[in-house]
């Protein structure tokens, strides 16, 4: 089917493709794709609540409050925050394990 850009830009494509969605793709050698598609609403969740613990808890690293989700795993946000606080952070390793000099490949 050929079809005429008019004057002002537009392609008629006819009332069949009325009111449809269409990604287009123009390609370095002048084609354009036109792709039929469905638009999705984006819907956010809801930020998580912030709740105070009983006891006043707070997860570590300077939160000013925790969620139900930081409540129901506080003993292993705990446990991590001691492993940080004995071994370092992954990078802290890292860098540790470079400036030792040993780290040569196998082989």
């Amino acid at each position: 089917m050929l079809k005429e850009i008019g004057a002002s830009g537009q392609l008629s494509l006819g009332k069949r493709f009325a009111k449809q969605l269409f990604d287009v793709t123009f390609h370095a050698d002048g084609r354009i794709e036109l792709i039929p598609m469905r638009a999705v609403a984006l819907v956010r969740p809801a930020p998580a609540a912030l709740m105070t613990a009983p006891d006043g808890w707070l997860p570590p690293g300077g939160y000013a409050g925790c969620s139900q989700w930081a409540l129901e795993n506080r003993a292993g946000l705990d446990a991590y925050a001691e492993r940080i606080a004995r071994d370092g952070t992954a990078a802290e390793q890292l860098q540790q394990f470079l400036q030792a000099g040993d780290n040569t490949a196998p082989g």
